[in-house]
């Protein structure tokens, strides 16, 4: 039997109680509720054993370098090491940047991989694709966003959705080409909501969930009403998989009326000592809310550190003195020490609440940078080498996987693609690759991702 997004596709063998039982919590992924309480209810399964867990990424737009953070070579020349020093973490022989002395002390439930390469080009959209989707791919055959793809097997748990990122979408990075954050063919149903506003700003309001200047609950019913009729005849021509669905319409409206809803985008019910420990920034509250959304039911969250690499201090340390001014004195100053807090709080607190074995957090970046420092005393795109990072939800901590030569300008050990790394994700969130398919485009059934899973992770 495979299971085929929410649907049981039989295989010429057919199944079996035993067999069905066999295939374990990866082969329920695939199943609606009403079948799942159908089996249930016959005896088949018991969904009370069935642990599906949840994910959270923190995307680094912009790409930190991995010799000035997480892969540092100390020996090698001055304008290859950069200018920041290597410490010790909680682990033995494992050594990170100075300025991540919070994360140091908690390397133990960390994972690094430090082989991570692509050779697809070098360009942010290029690497997005790559860490959102497991695919490259252009405007005419685009590939689903993870969190999508996790919305179309599980399905939503409360009235959030399934699949949230904040607070914004990737803007401009650099070319028009995808970034790799939407449904695509899985259809509006599974579109990642976007949150569309600044939880750390002090007038923050969910921009997707207000209505617009004017709308009255008169005109607000009228519209649900209106679009329900429309739902009601779209659902008779559609599949029984469509039916099965909310759609994108009724998902925004229980959004927009839900009071559950806007209590868990409300940081003010949250103390004071726990938002300083965030850190008091967009980075730092958005892990906050991260860490509210998930625990409310939403499955899949992602953090988008900074939404353009343009006249913004973050991870593209170009150093070119125009709109990418990016240089060592920004990572010290603010980005490595927003990170190291907001990281480091997210990991402690899902932990103090029981909830970080359930979770799956995965810190991920486009590529890596230049081992040689430019001539402006920057470093420049470099897909051909760099490192991520994973902890919670079952994940192995307290090692690095893989490792690059001794400039960092190649993997040495354990190379690893970016395929491997959803593939990891998506293992560690109960889903059977080899059990489990999605319907592609035209509903032809589709490999989640063409890759294994990182062993040594799981």
């Amino acid at each position: 039997m495979l299971h085929i997004g929410n649907e049981r596709v039989p295989l010429c063998s057919g199944i079996n109680r035993r067999s069905f039982l066999q295939a374990g919590a990866a082969g329920l992924a695939g199943l609606t509720l009403p079948t799942l309480m159908q089996l249930e209810a016959a005896g088949s399964v018991d969904y009370s054993k069935v642990k599906i867990k949840n994910c959270i990424t923190l995307f680094l737009v912009g790409s930190p370098g991995h010799l000035d953070t997480w892969d540092m070579k100390p020996d090698a020349p001055d304008d290859i090491r950069g200018k920041f020093k290597p410490i010790d973490t909680n682990v033995s022989g494992l050594q990170i940047c100075e300025h991540f002395p919070l994360m140091a002390r908690m390397m133990d439930k960390v994972a690094l991989v430090r082989s991570l390469h692509h050779k697809t080009g070098a360009s942010h959209e290029n690497g997005q694709r790559w860490m959102m989707t497991g695919h490259d791919f252009n405007a005419n055959n685009a590939q689903p966003y993870i969190g999508s793809a996790i919305s179309r097997v599980f399905g939503s748990k409360s009235s959030l959705p399934a699949s949230i990122i904040l607070p914004d979408k990737i803007g401009n990075t650099g070319t028009s080409t995808p970034h790799g954050q939407k449904a695509a063919y899985l259809g509006s149903a599974h579109e990642p909501f976007f949150l569309g506003g600044d939880p750390a700003s002090s007038d923050f309001k969910v921009a997707n969930l207000a209505p617009a200047e004017g709308q009255t609950e008169f005109r607000i019913n009228a519209r649900k009403d209106l679009l329900t009729q429309i739902d009601k005849l779209q659902r008779r021509a559609e599949t029984k998989t469509t039916r099965d669905f909310d759609t994108a319409y009724a998902r925004a409206f229980n959004l927009l009326t839900s009071p559950e809803t806007k209590k868990t985008f409300d940081l003010a019910g949250e103390p004071d000592k726990v938002r300083d420990r965030y850190g008091r920034n967009t980075f730092g509250q958005s892990c906050l809310m991260a860490r509210r959304l998930i625990e409310n039911g939403t499955r899949f969250v992602t953090v988008n550190h900074f939404d353009t690499v343009f006249n913004v201090s973050c991870w593209d340390m170009h150093a070119n003195g125009g709109s990418l001014d990016n240089t060592y004195a920004d990572y010290e100053r603010h980005l490595c020490p927003q990170f190291d807090w907001g990281f480091t709080a997210l990991l402690e607190d899902l932990d103090q609440r029981g909830m970080l074995e359930d979770t799956v957090i995965a810190v991920l970046s486009e590529f890596g940078r230049t081992p040689k420092l430019n001539n402006r005393g920057g470093r420049d795109h470099y897909p051909s080498a760099w490192t991520n990072f994973f902890c919670g939800g079952g994940i192995k901590g307290g090692q690095a996987i893989g490792s690059t030569d001794k400039i960092g300008a190649a993997p040495h050990a354990r190379p690893i693609l970016p395929p491997q790394i959803l593939a990891s994700i998506y293992t560690a969130m109960g889903i059977d690759l080899q059990t489990t398919l999605m319907p592609g485009p035209g509903s032809r059934p589709t490999r989640f991702v063409e890759a294994e899973p990182i062993e040594e992770l799981l």
